[in-house]
């Protein structure tokens, strides 16, 4: 009968005693062995990638509100009654007097309309009306 080996030796058959041929440490005073964090570092970059993303998408959300916003003033404005031809550069004051927008030179102060006084617009370079 053969003598066991004790469960900490590493021993084969074939090969007799060959911890030192392994790629891996075999007793407990061998160096730290550790395993590559494949799946962690993938997993810390897709989280930076899907931060861009978000950031993006938050960015691209505020925009088109920011463009809505601004089509929406630039068609109230143009669609209001105006006898004058607006130049670009100049500010110009928007009120509701019941009966649609009206759009006009004279300041609120000046005329004394302040209750339908709806805001203050420059028509840019671009033909956009822009409240200021």
């Amino acid at each position: 009968m053969e003598k066991e080996k004790p469960m900490m030796v590493v021993w084969d058959e074939k090969e007799g005693y060959n911890a030192r041929q392994k790629s891996y440490p075999t007793n407990l005073g061998a160096p730290k062995f550790d395993l590559p964090e494949v799946d962690l570092s993938k997993t810390k970059n897709t989280k930076k990638m899907i931060d861009v993303f978000e950031r993006e998408r938050i960015e691209l959300i505020e925009k088109a509100k920011q463009l809505q916003t601004e089509y929406m003033e630039s068609v109230m404005v143009w669609e209001s009654k105006y006898s004058f031809e607006p130049i670009v550069g100049n500010v110009y004051y928007l009120y509701d007097f019941g009966k649609g927008n009206t759009l006009s030179i004279i300041k609120p102060e000046e005329w004394g309309k302040q209750e339908f006084f709806k805001g203050s617009f420059v028509l840019t370079s671009e033909y956009k009306w822009k409240k200021i």
